[in-house]
């Protein structure tokens, strides 16, 4: 049985406490927040409360779940190890390396395990969007644009204060970045260029452009943006066989096709009179594409709670490695400074 704490019982205190419910390995039995009213609540749904990190962390408890705003993550990821308990994190880690570096540290003088809530490495989108690569089915890519777009135009809550770590790139930006290495594990990112402002939430970012360029020659942008009235797709994969369009997060509409056979450019249009508003641009006739058909994804919501029970049983490693964060954190940084200075950072990271 884990024996698991949480740490800051709001919204994704609530929804950790959920998806730890649905696991027979997994008890969770307490609750930190300075907070009275979430104090309360979390007394109501039978957990042992605390107003004090001190006596919580003397609590008998295997796992820490962390899900305060991002400013308190490494104090609590570093008392919590220190103390003898594994931590999962909510995203993103830290606010800075230097923070995911000491926490690195730490877990390692202690022997504790540091993982972070990165679960949407198992959203459907993401995963066709993996599948269709590694197949190879549109050729060797050469752009991957991913973008999540909204229109309320604002940051919500704690979100929306710089000192506690708001802003979309902190918020959404991690996700998509973690996403994007992943596809790459092997590469290393050459360049970043970014833009990082504030269109409607004076105070922080909410919205965000990225330019990562790998070794293998792929560029990949992503793009955030609360203030978008007008729809562009999830994904948009251009390959040198064929493109993969992919409209939201179910993973199910949208599209990809690739030319058939050594079909290339005007060879499909010779002799044509009518060609639209070029030959460069002029549409290639049907028999020359070939659909590409979308795969079904099966549904892995759980997946990322499924890894912490495994690795706890000692039946397989975490799926989020530190390694993996912090080379997250380094983009994050790196995107930062960019816009701050204008300019495109030559890295290895």
């Amino acid at each position: 049985m884990i024996k698991a704490g949480i740490i800051g019982y709001g919204y994704m205190g609530h929804f950790h406490h959920d998806k730890m419910k649905c696991f027979r390995e997994i008890q969770v039995v307490s609750a930190y927040d300075i907070i009275p009213a979430k104090r309360q609540d979390a007394f109501e749904k039978g957990l042992a409360v605390y107003d004090n990190l001190e006596d919580f962390l003397k609590d008998d408890l295997d796992l820490v779940v962390i899900a305060t705003p991002n400013q308190w993550h490494e104090r609590y990821a570093v008392a919590a190890m220190k103390s003898g308990k594994n931590v999962l994190c909510e995203k993103p880690a830290t606010m800075s390396v230097a923070e995911m570096e000491h926490i690195m540290d730490v877990s390692h003088e202690t022997n504790r395990f540091f993982t972070v809530h990165q679960q949407r490495r198992f959203d459907p989108d993401y995963r066709v969007v993996r599948d269709i690569i590694k197949s190879g089915a549109i050729g060797n890519v050469t752009t991957i644009e991913s973008r999540v777009l909204g229109e309320r135009g604002v940051c919500f809550g704690w979100r929306a204060d710089p000192e506690y770590g708001g802003g979309m790139l902190y918020d959404w930006g991690v996700h998509l970045i973690d996403q994007i290495l992943q596809l790459y594990p092997d590469e290393r990112v050459t360049s970043v260029y970014a833009r990082v402002l504030s269109v409607l939430t004076p105070a922080v970012d909410d919205f965000f452009e990225i330019v990562l360029m790998f070794s293998n020659g792929v560029c990949a942008k992503i793009n955030v943006g609360t203030f978008a009235l007008q729809k562009l797709p999830r994904w948009f994969v251009f390959g040198d066989r064929g493109t993969l369009k992919i409209d939201d997060f179910s993973g199910k509409n949208g599209g990809a096709a690739r030319i058939r056979g050594d079909v290339r450019g005007f060879e499909s249009v010779v002799g044509q009179k009518v060609l639209g508003p070029s030959r460069t641009m002029a549409p290639l006739k049907p028999e020359y594409l070939e659909k590409i058909d979308i795969p079904d994804e099966e549904d892995m919501s759980m997946a990322f709670w499924t890894n912490i029970v495994e690795a706890f049983a000692g039946i397989g490693q975490l799926n989020v490695t530190q390694d993996q964060i912090l080379r997250q954190m380094k983009i994050v940084e790196a995107s930062f400074q960019s816009a701050k200075e204008n300019k495109v950072l030559v890295v290895r990271i």
